[in-house]
């Protein structure tokens, strides 16, 4: 038995859709606008994370009954666990964006140990200690993924744009 396949072609040419789909064409070819949005939405994350002392991977470790007798000895105990100075952990995250990333980022010497855990060194204040990992980033120091309230809010505000572009 002889089977016959036969190609359909189906042109729309609807202005309204083509004007929509080169708007949209256009704006994602410099995502610029949402890009600094999105750097915000991570920092905002982060302020978060300060703020309830907690992370993707839940609350943060307590302070080592030395830490608290340094701070107190300092004035600075009881107090949050990662905010000591103005000048310090918290108030050095930083934002970034291009027309195709948005970063957030510290200069911190001290973040990556407060990030991902590790041991202090053989000249630190306190030499050889471990510190457990608090997560400030809204990402989990074990995968690399966001965490998924940063997810939601990425991509609402994605969405939201995809929609303006659209519209």
């Amino acid at each position: 038995m002889l089977q016959r396949y036969c190609m359909i072609t189906i042109e729309v040419n609807d202005r309204s859709v083509l004007d929509t789909l080169n708007r949209m064409v256009q704006g994602l070819s410099d995502a610029t606008p949402v890009m600094a949005d999105l750097a915000q939405v991570l920092a905002s994350e982060s302020e978060r994370q300060f703020a309830s002392q907690s992370g993707p991977l839940g609350p943060w470790p307590g302070l080592s009954d030395v830490t608290k007798q340094m701070r107190g000895l300092r004035g600075t105990w009881p107090g949050r666990m990662l905010q000591v100075s103005s000048a310090g952990l918290a108030a050095s995250v930083q934002t970034a964006h291009g027309p195709d990333w948005a970063s957030i980022s510290t200069n911190k010497p001290y973040a990556a140990m407060h990030q991902f855990g590790g041991t202090t060194s053989a000249r630190s204040m306190i030499p050889g200690k471990a510190i457990p990992a608090r997560p400030y980033l809204p990402f989990n120091p074990r995968t690399s993924e966001i965490t998924p309230e940063a997810q939601a809010t990425v991509l609402d505000v994605v969405n939201s744009w995809l929609s303006e572009l659209a519209a």
